[in-house]
């Protein structure tokens, strides 16, 4: 197999002389995907004498980049390469046979709407006729030269004659009605069909030209070229589905696809990979770090009044300028936290067609099932009602990817959601929506201090709250109810708090002064929590964010 890089055959400064030139078409064949971009790779296949060829292949898209473009060939040399543009050879009109039906049928339809129209507008034509008719005899019985006796002879002639023509007229209109029923089925028939083969034709666009020099022998020989797209992405989609009877959490994992390239990928064959070959490809490199000082400058003078308007406009531009600057610098000194690892690849295992700027593909890669921890949450102090949550570990064998999940709760749809990178065996935790049937509550009790139950002096404050949460259903919920105390940064700001029940849990995953109660409430139960808070600070200072 020989490998041919583009960018060094664009540096030949002649070419062989050609036996003969072959123009063809590349289909792609298979397309790695890429959360950003793709690498699409197209087959053309050579039967000809042995010699030298120039192998013209039309129809390819403008987005492609001829710096990543790569030919690997398999019974063929390959010489110099052009790509050509804004004198590209003509595409082929070539059409497929689903293409060639389809404009049969639009003028199958075309046809029988003319001959309709053409039917019931020749109908109508007797119809006016008629009406022609009956106006001319009328006008003629109405002539002043027509003497008393020839008026009596034509009386019956006349008379005989319009009420044939108006009975022509009756059975021209009925005929005429008849005919043009079921001309808007027609219509919407040949709008349908038109809608038909502008989907299935491929986009108008301006195009690329490949011209390959190749060298063949006697065997048929196969060129396999792979270029670059920036114009295509995928991302993981999922749908979890949660069966409280059945303890169990469904996990259906899928890609969502779509692609902007200026061509239709026609049963192409997709791999998946999670590689990003458009974003950074090595470390951030480090400068030596170097601080100074200098003088404090002198006080600014004051401020004099700008010369004009223009002048002042140009100040403040600069200004801006500087400040952008500066920004730019110090956002470039931080850091972005990457999940590091081995990249994952999906080959998916059927042909699919994705058409250009149209289509946003949904795919199906595998359904897992995941044991889940079923329980009630509730946050009084933010919410008025329990929300339910499901506890899992990703057993998979490898990352779940973040992605866009839709959430299901015994059946019906009840959310959507982001999830966040998971590597195998770590947990997940996930929200699929409130029960209306447990209710919550944050209120400050009445006490006898102030009415209220906070109490403030100049350097403390005391204050008293109540979780509370309702079980209206008629069923038991393994509950947790999470509440909040204060937390003091400062020695001179002293904290303490109380509660009515002890915590299961507190400050977890390291957020300090938040408290859990794990706990099961019965049907019709209710359950009350209380929290007492009081801070002390020294004389003189002033509590900033003493309540949330």
């Amino acid at each position: 197999m020989h490998r041919f890089l583009l960018t060094t055959a664009l540096s030949l400064a002649a070419a062989p002389v050609f036996a003969d030139q072959i123009e063809t078409k590349a289909p792609i064949s298979h397309v790695t995907i890429y959360p950003s971009g793709a690498s699409v790779t197209r087959n053309v296949a050579i039967s000809a004498a042995a010699g030298s060829h120039e192998l013209v292949i039309t129809g390819l898209p403008t987005e492609l980049d001829p710096a990543s473009l790569r030919i690997d060939a398999q019974g063929a040399t390959v010489g110099a390469v052009s790509l050509q543009e804004d004198r590209a050879l003509p595409a082929s009109r070539e059409k497929s046979q689903e293409v060639l039906d389809a404009e049969a049928e639009v003028r199958r339809l075309e046809t029988a709407l003319d001959e309709r129209d053409a039917k019931v507008a020749e109908i109508r034509a007797k119809a006016q006729a008629a009406q022609d008719v009956i106006t001319f005899l009328l006008k003629m019985a109405e002539s002043k030269d027509l003497a008393a006796t020839d008026l009596n002879a034509l009386t019956d002639t006349v008379g005989n004659q319009i009420l044939k023509a108006r009975q022509l007229v009756i059975t021209a209109e009925t005929e005429a009605r008849q005919a043009d029923q079921g001309r808007s089925d027609d219509v919407d028939a040949l709008q349908d069909a038109r809608a038909r083969l502008e989907a299935l034709r491929s986009p108008e666009s301006d195009h690329k030209t490949l011209v390959i020099t190749v060298e063949t022998g006697a065997a048929p020989a196969q060129l396999e070229i792979t270029g670059f797209t920036s114009y295509a992405n995928w991302s993981p989609v999922y749908d979890l589905r949660l069966d409280r009877a059945a303890k169990k959490l469904t996990l259906d994992r899928g890609f969502l696809v779509s692609q902007n390239t200026g061509e239709d990928w026609s049963n192409a064959k997709l791999t998946f990979s999670t590689a990003r070959p458009s974003d950074q490809s090595a470390p951030s490199e480090l400068y030596p770090w170097m601080p100074r000082i200098e003088k404090e400058p002198p006080p600014a003078p004051a401020p004099v009044a700008p010369a004009s308007p223009m002048a002042d406009a140009d100040e403040a531009a600069m200004s801006n300028r500087v400040a952008a600057v500066a920004e730019v610098e110090h956002m470039a000194g931080g850091a972005e936290i990457r999940q590091l690892g081995a990249t994952v690849v999906y080959d998916y295992p059927t042909p699919v067609t994705i058409r250009d700027g149209v289509d946003a593909l949904r795919l199906t890669l595998d359904s897992r099932e995941l044991t889940p921890d079923i329980r009630a949450e509730a946050v009084p102090s933010r919410d008025s009602s329990a929300y339910l949550v499901a506890e899992t570990k990703n057993t998979l064998d490898e990352v779940i990817l973040p992605g866009e999940a839709t959430l299901y709760a015994d059946g019906p749809m009840v959310g959507r959601s982001q999830l966040e990178l998971t590597p195998a065996g770590k947990e997940l935790t996930l929200g699929f929506g409130p029960i209306d049937g447990l209710v919550a509550e944050f209120r400050v009790p009445e006490e006898a201090e102030g009415g209220q139950g906070i109490f403030t002096k100049s350097n403390a404050a005391k204050r008293t709250t109540v979780l509370e949460v309702k079980n209206l259903t008629g069923e038991d919920w393994p509950l947790r109810v999470i509440g909040q105390v204060p937390v003091s940064t400062q020695n001179d700001l002293k904290i303490t708090w109380s509660a009515s029940q002890k915590p299961t849990t507190e400050g977890r995953d390291g957020k300090r002064g938040l408290l859990e109660w794990d706990s099961t409430l019965a049907a019709k139960a209710v359950q009350d929590i209380t929290l007492t808070t009081e801070m002390s600070w020294p004389d003189g200072m002033t509590l900033y964010g003493g309540s949330n």
